[in-house]
């Protein structure tokens, strides 16, 4: 014979079966939870190219002297590697005209090519060789690449002597100036750092100081 329970014990029995159901449910949510936090905390610690600061060592080895604020087309970051030893802008080939140069921030790695596609040797050859930190995209600065690395020459430090122990005050950029403007394809844009002067009518048979620098 089947025992029928009064309704108030059936009830009561019922709401607590709910009630456990309920806690056991909570309770994987909450351990489901706690199991992906330190996942989240570790993906955070990974560091980001934002990470750098002017004076950093870069991933080639060099010193970080330039950050846009936010990436660019050519990158966020330049940094400067040490110097190599002084020579011609483009080998013997002083009168070798190169167009489409440009002067602006970003343009120096296109401008290195332009020089590296035409002449035999000189800066862009010594740069493009450079293998520093293992990388190969070091280049030639634009005139105005150049002129922030003369502004932060404090931060890149040993300006003056070169990896030969020459010393020397101006530097290339890999910016021809405008033949039709001085009517001359033999002149580039340079900067002496013995007093931030840029200048735009150097002749390329001399030998100034070349600085590989690279963007990241």
């Amino acid at each position: 014979m089947r025992v029928q329970l009064p309704k108030a014990i059936f009830l009561a029995f019922a709401m607590s079966t709910l009630l456990v159901s309920a806690c056991s449910s909570g309770s994987s949510e909450s351990a489901s939870s706690v199991a992906t936090t330190p996942a989240a905390e570790s993906a955070e610690e990974v560091q980001t190219p934002g990470d750098y600061k002017i004076g950093d060592t870069g991933p080639g080895g060099g010193i970080v002297f330039f950050d846009a604020g936010s990436v660019q087309p050519w990158g966020r970051y330049f940094e400067a590697g040490p110097q190599l030893a002084p020579t011609e802008w483009c080998g013997e080939d002083w009168e070798l005209d190169i167009p489409g140069t440009m002067t602006a921030i970003g343009s120096g790695a296109a401008n290195t090519k332009l020089m590296a596609d035409a002449c035999k040797a000189g800066a862009a050859t010594s740069v493009i060789e450079f293998d520093g930190g293992g990388k190969t995209d070091w280049f030639l600065p634009s005139k105005d690449e150049l002129n922030v690395v003369y502004e932060q020459r404090d931060i890149i430090g040993g300006f003056g002597i070169g990896n030969d122990g020459s010393s020397f005050d101006a530097y290339w950029s890999s910016t021809q100036s405008d033949a039709g403007t001085t009517g001359f394809t033999d002149v580039v844009w340079t900067q002496y750092f013995d007093g931030g002067e840029q200048q735009g009518d150097d002749c390329k048979c001399n030998f100034y100081g070349v600085l590989p620098v690279r963007a990241f």
